[in-house]
């Protein structure tokens, strides 16, 4: 069982795009004319601009890079000519694109080239027909054919540029487009939203920068930590970067390096600066990389936080690496390092001075003024504080808690309670912050210590919503703790959404960890270090202390990790274990039932231990779940070993189920259909699955599918009424029949049952589904479009005003199955049945008032059609070879 995250340390990949501008276009109609032309303009502005055929580099994976490009692009634009919707890559991208515009913010702006919105909005003339095309092709799902339309649909109703040959020149229209794009171009850095002292300090900076010289220059900002250099960087990165061709902040170089590595650093630099994507091998090849990509560039480089010298030799090692006119930044607690790198122009930043630090200590207690009766102690902080903002910060942070809420309104404490507060942080020996800080840890309770080391150790650089979701599974009540740590100054969230610390909290915590145990790391809660967790397994020297142990990358010179079966035998008290990307020898027969999250990326079998769960010879049951009752998602996609999901009913608040591509999965337990909090279950591909729940009782579904199961013949039975699960996937299953207690899914609205070709019929309760908007069943060549009657009376369908989609091609339908299925579907709105068997296109299909496209393709057998609904827009009649003269003219009085 095996969960997958990659960490990307906070840099301008965190925050800021690798492109400006993402063009999506058809380049037969416009890639050496209109969007080149737009290209070249976006480039000469400034804007980093992605155009698929000169970003990629030779061997990428087109799909991968250009979603991915999409993914870290600030603004979009969608080119639509005449025959954009003729390629399945252009709408794929479309998708992609308004995808990322609802979950990344990303601004897209649709430009119509020759082409009228309507014709994108409706699918009408070229974009109907290539969209019918792609449809009759087979080749492509009609879920996925439906999703371009639906795209389409959305993108045209943008505001954006519509532009026509004759109707003005281009370079004009082109620069209004390019005006409109480049407003707020430049990407700026979060910074404090309260800066004490920055305005004095910039202009001295920028005085060392000479920033009308046109040669490279690098310079440092030295002080202690805690002093403010990171934030005084961020500041003037803000107001200088929009001079420079291309800007870069690395932040934290120090730990990120230690981390991931000098390459990709690299990688972030040509990410951010050059605006590519390419890999570097190692650091030492990197050098010359970056040396081609930055020569020509006019470049704003700064790096924060360097305590090593090699950390500038590889990523900014000379002057002569960066074109004219560019300015190097460089952060540091250690001047003999920027020296050692010829850095002499230093300023050193200084300490807040005492009128500076009462106001950043004023604006942490309290947004309004401060009595006066307070300025003693407001002395005795800032005399505590040693002038350091991240003090200062602290110490404010612990007196605004002191404050009293009456109402609406602030009450003040009396000097005294004030005072006791400070006595803690004046018994610290003057000059140690980290004894200092320890006082806002001292006063957390134990659970917000536990989540405060778990993330200081393990976490800083991740995505908030993972962080929730791993300390939940734990047991903790994540977002109230992680909202204290951050009113106590001792975290903090970054614009991306990822937890952040400052270098001396982290080491703080770090110490407080190692202090459990200096020499002897098998008896300390938690292990990061490499050297530590290699030390610990390769011994056998676990033991009950340690709670959390991770372990990612094998440090150099350990090339495999040696494992024994005893490795975490003593390991008794382990609550989470995560270990990535490292070869392995051995298999461990043990690990601690108190497990609550297990991240193990290459697993060195296919089972998991015995005393864990129980493994028969010839495949993989889970079971023994009964100390698992807080683990809330399981995903065993691709799982190859596992045949059966046994029992589960010991686990109430699963939510999530993955078992996709299970390809040797037969049976699923009676009790995942009883789990009253599933949200998803998905078995997609699970190709030798025959056994299913016999009944759903799960009212919290909102995902359900089962496409690809070849051997399942059986539906279960819905107890309950759903309301969450708006699409239900059976494609390419061996269902044979569908309950009558299907009617229960009162949400559904879309029901995927191609290529089921043992289903023959539907229950009625299907067409009373309130909310039902469409049915896809092409290819169920056995399929009676008729429901099965309750008396034995003539066939007939129920009426279902809800359906506005219908897919029914190659079902074998026959003349009167087409009349069934029109009168009931009186409102659809677009209309399958090509490669069919009938021979008339009925009468009552004018009863369908609503229908704008009908698709008659391949129905070769095809003779007459009679009539056409007043409101079609769009007919594919392709292929129908036995029509009459008669039914042709009908056809061509619609063009």
């Amino acid at each position: 069982m095996e969960m997958e995250h990659r960490v990307i340390p906070f840099s301008t990949r965190g925050w800021r795009r690798t492109y400006d501008v993402f063009l999506s276009f058809r380049g037969e109609d416009t890639r050496f004319g209109f969007t080149g032309h737009l290209y070249n303009t976006l480039r000469h502005r400034g804007i980093n601009t992605f155009m698929d055929d000169e970003a990629l580099e030779r061997g990428e994976q087109i799909s991968e890079a250009i979603f991915k490009a999409i993914e870290e692009s600030g603004k979009a634009i969608v080119v639509f000519s005449k025959n954009y919707a003729s390629s399945t890559w252009c709408l794929e991208e479309l998708v992609k694109i308004l995808s990322c515009m609802k979950t990344k913010e990303l601004k897209v702006y649709p430009l119509f080239y020759n082409v009228d919105p309507s014709e994108v909005r409706y699918q009408r003339a070229s974009y109907g027909q290539q969209l019918a095309k792609h449809e009759i092709k087979m080749k492509y799902s009609k879920q996925k054919v439906q999703n371009w339309r639906l795209a389409l649909h959305e993108a045209a109703n943008l505001v954006g540029w519509h532009f026509k040959d004759g109707h003005g020149y281009e370079y004009e229209f082109i620069t209004r487009i390019v005006d409109v794009v480049g407003i707020s171009k430049p990407n700026l850095l979060p910074v404090d939203e309260y800066l004490v002292g920055i305005e004095s300090r910039i202009p001295k900076i920028i005085f060392r920068l000479q920033m009308t010289d046109p040669t490279v220059i690098m310079v440092g900002i030295c002080g202690v930590s805690g002093i403010g250099k990171t934030t005084l960087a961020q500041a003037l990165y803000n107001h200088i970067s929009p001079q420079f061709e291309g800007s870069c902040f690395l932040n934290d170089v120090r730990g990120s390096s230690a981390k991931y590595g000098l390459a990709y650093l690299q990688e972030g630099i040509l990410s951010d600066i050059a605006g590519e994507n390419i890999k570097v091998d190692n650091e030492h090849k990197g050098i010359p990389i970056l040396i081609r990509k930055l020569h020509g560039k006019r470049v704003l480089l700064i790096l924060d936080n360097v305590d090593k010298l090699e950390q500038l030799e590889y990523l900014a090692g000379e002057c002569n690496w960066f074109g004219l006119g560019s300015r190097i930044i460089i952060t540091s607690r250690c001047k003999d390092v920027l020296a050692a790198h010829g850095v002499e122009n230093i300023y050193d930043v200084p300490t807040l001075g005492y009128y500076e630090a009462v106001q950043l200590l004023s604006s942490k207690v309290t947004t309004g003024p401060v009595p006066d009766y307070y300025n003693a102690i407001w002395e005795r902080a800032v005399h505590c504080s040693h002038g350091l903002p991240l003090v200062l910060k602290d110490i404010g942070s612990d007196l605004s808690e002191k404050m009293n809420v009456i109402g609406s309104d602030l009450s003040w404490p009396s000097i005294d309670e004030l005072g006791i507060a400070l006595e803690r942080y004046e018994r610290v020996c003057d000059g140690e912050i980290q004894s200092i800080l320890k006082v806002s840890y001292d006063s957390l309770n134990e659970c917000e210590k536990k989540i405060f080391l778990d993330i200081a150790c393990f976490f800083i650089g991740e995505p908030v919503s993972y962080v929730e979701e791993i300390l939940s599974a734990i047991g903790f009540n994540p977002q109230h703790s992680i909202n204290r740590l951050i009113d106590r100054s001792l975290l903090s969230i970054d614009s991306s959404g990822r937890l952040m610390m400052h270098d001396h909290i982290k080491d703080m915590a770090m110490k407080i960890v190692q202090q459990e145990a200096p020499l002897h790391p098998e008896k300390r809660s938690r292990l990061w270090c490499p050297q530590d967790v290699l030390q610990v397994l390769n011994e056998n020297e676990g033991s009950d202390k340690i709670e959390v142990m991770m372990l990612v990358d094998l440090p150099r010179g350990n090339d495999v990790l040696k494992l024994s079966d005893k490795a975490f035998k003593n390991m008794k008290s382990l609550r989470m274990l995560i270990i990535k990307d490292a070869i392995y020898s051995g298999i461990p027969q043990h690990l601690s039932n108190s497990l609550r999250v297990l991240i193990w990326s290459g697993y060195p079998s296919g089972c998991l231990p015995p005393d864990f769960v129980k493994v028969p010879s010839d495949c993989l049951i889970l079971n023994n779940f009964k100390n698992m009752e807080c683990l809330t998602k399981m995903d065993f996609t691709d799982c190859e070993f596992l045949s059966e999901v046994p029992d589960i009913s010991g686990i109430p608040d699963l939510r999530i189920l993955y078992l996709d591509n299970c390809i040797n999965l037969i049976k699923i337990h009676d009790s995942v259909g009883f789990l009253g909090n599933l949200e998803e279950l998905t078995t997609i591909g699970c190709t030798s699955l025959k056994i299913i729940p016999s009944a759903f009782k799960l009212a919290s579904l909102r995902e359900l599918s089962f496409s690809e199961c070849l051997r399942l013949v059986r539906f279960p039975e819905i107890l309950c009424e759903i309301e969450n699960l708006k699409y239900l996937n059976l494609w390419q299953t061996a269902i044979e029949e569908l309950p009558f207690s299907i009617g229960n899914l009162r949400g559904l609205e879309s029901l995927n049952l191609m290529e089921c070709a043992r289903l023959d019929k539907l229950p009625s309760s299907i067409f009373a589904l309130p909310r039902l908007q469409e049915i896809q069943a092409d290819s169920c060549r056995g399929f009676d479009i008729s429901i099965e009657c309750e008396d034995h009376g003539q066939p007939r369908l129920s009426a279902s005003p809800n359906i506005v989609h219908l897919y029914l091609s190659s079902c074998n339908l026959t003349t009167e199955h087409l009349v069934i299925c029109l009168s009931g579907f009186a409102n659809v709105v677009y209309l399958d049945i090509s490669y069919n068997s009938f021979t008339v296109l009925p009468a009552c299909i004018k009863e369908c008032i609503n229908l704008k496209t009908l698709l008659l393709s391949n129905c070769n057998q095809l003779q007459d059609i009679l009539v056409i609904p007043s409101k079609l827009e769009d007919i594919d009649a392709l292929n129908c070879t036995s029509l009459t003269s008669q039914s042709s003219s009908v056809l061509l009085s619609q063009v």
